[in-house]
């Protein structure tokens, strides 16, 4: 074991032991919300194709996330059901020893459900259900680290209905609410400064949050057009009770289980995009987004027993621009539509901020798609993206390692219209 991780023990000895642990607990806790890398762009098969670059384009259901807008566009009706598949694989690397620990993530499943229905000229409704944010991760049962992170899960719940508006051929509006289901479980080991002795917390927390969304689509060409897309700050009020458990005699009175709540705010999500039809049968599209995460400077958290000092301690998000771009061609012959795309999303977590349950880092994802007309009614959609998790270093506070990786993530939806 390393000087740093000795350190890190005795700072965790002595009376003080729950609050010590409750303070590496905010870490724990704020991170994977609030962490580039757990928001979710699988939103269906469609836009994966084209590495999400879907804000000027209305001719998916999958508008009613990307766009709302969109909807008021869009002929007849449509339904897209499907779910995203994730395979994760990320490392830390010891800094000192060079020791290389594989975090043992599960398999991830991402649902999706999109419809439209347009039932006038210049009117539409959409429902959008799916998961923004959702991802878990688990480290080794015995690596060094286990004493700031365990295993982390966080799982977002979205239902958004939408209402578009047309005033005119080249202008749409759409807008509507969007109601969040959050839930989080949280596990780490303390070190109770005894030799050979560890006693474990687990977390568990749920909570309801209401945002809106609003969506705004202009064609000032037959060819081109511009979609700018704002889905709001979501403040998630979580409550939940600690669970401490293998606690030695003499701490059983500060380490007893408490209940605790504390508030995420989701940030701000604003996306200009711009789509160019070139002729009848391919489409490009660009997306610039950019995620207000400096509405978390700082992280709080109010234990219910008074022995357990509550937190409040600055966190140093910083907003993030991110970049999408889409290529999508369709087959003159047998009803084939092929996708590709590219997109950069930054982590916005400082170096100072980055430990094992935030291992955030800088994302560069490559897509590919196809879809098939089965016949007039439905169509299949399958997307590969691959994703680049850049190597990241925690700074000089922050707990010592280097985290990189990669991900490959599957999307299959099915398209009735």
């Amino acid at each position: 074991m390393g000087a740093g991780m000795r350190a890190a023990g005795k700072m965790r000895a002595g009376k003080k032991a729950l609050s010590v642990a409750a303070l590496g607990l905010m870490c724990l806790w704020g991170a994977p919300a609030l962490a580039g890398g757990y928001a979710q762009g699988t939103q269906g098969a469609a836009s994966a194709g084209v590495a999400g670059a879907m804000t000027a384009r209305p001719d998916t259901p999958e508008a009613g996330y990307y766009n709302p807008a969109g909807l008021a566009l869009r002929p007849g009706w449509g339904a897209m059901v499907g779910t995203g598949a994730i395979f994760p694989t990320l490392f830390h690397v010891d800094p000192e020893s060079g020791e290389r620990t594989r975090a043992e993530n599960d398999l991830a499943f991402v649902p999706h459900l999109h419809a439209s229905w347009r039932p006038g000229e210049r009117v539409g409704l959409g429902l959008s259900v799916g998961v923004p944010y959702g991802s878990s991760l688990r480290w080794p049962e015995n690596w060094e680290g286990r004493f700031e992170a365990q295993a982390v899960s966080l799982r977002a719940f979205e239902a958004a209905p939408s209402l578009a508006l047309r005033p005119t051929r080249w202008l749409a509006f759409g807008a509507g609410p969007r109601v969040l289901l959050g839930s989080i479980g949280l596990e780490r080991q303390i070190d109770v400064a005894r030799s050979g002795e560890e006693a474990r917390v687990d977390l568990a927390a749920n909570a309801w949050g209401l945002g809106a969304q609003v969506g705004v689509w202009v064609a000032p060409t037959r060819r081109l057009s511009f979609g700018l897309s704002w889905r709001s700050t979501v403040r998630l009020n979580f409550s939940g009770v600690a669970d401490f458990s293998d606690v030695p005699p003499e701490l059983s009175e500060q380490a007893r289980d408490t209940p605790f709540t504390t508030t995420i705010v989701l940030p701000d999500r604003i996306v200009l995009g711009g789509a160019w039809e070139l002729g009848a049968d391919a489409i490009v599209s660009l997306d610039v987004e950019y995620n207000r995460w400096s509405a978390n400077q700082r992280f709080e958290v109010d234990f219910e027993d008074d022995q357990v000092d509550d937190i409040d301690e600055a966190r140093g998000w910083r907003d993030t621009f991110g970049m999408r771009v889409g290529v999508e061609y369709a087959s003159p012959y047998g009803g084939l539509v092929m996708r590709s795309g590219f997109a950069i999303d930054p982590s916005p977590t400082p170096a100072e901020a980055l430990t094992p349950a935030q291992p955030d880092t800088d994302r560069y994802i490559a897509s590919l798609g196809v879809a098939y007309d089965v016949d007039d009614h439905l169509q299949v959609n399958l997307a590969y993206n691959y994703v680049i998790l850049s190597q990241n270093a925690a700074g000089a506070d922050a707990y010592p390692g280097i985290y990189d990786g990669f991900a490959h993530v599957l999307v299959l939806s099915l398209l009735a219209k």
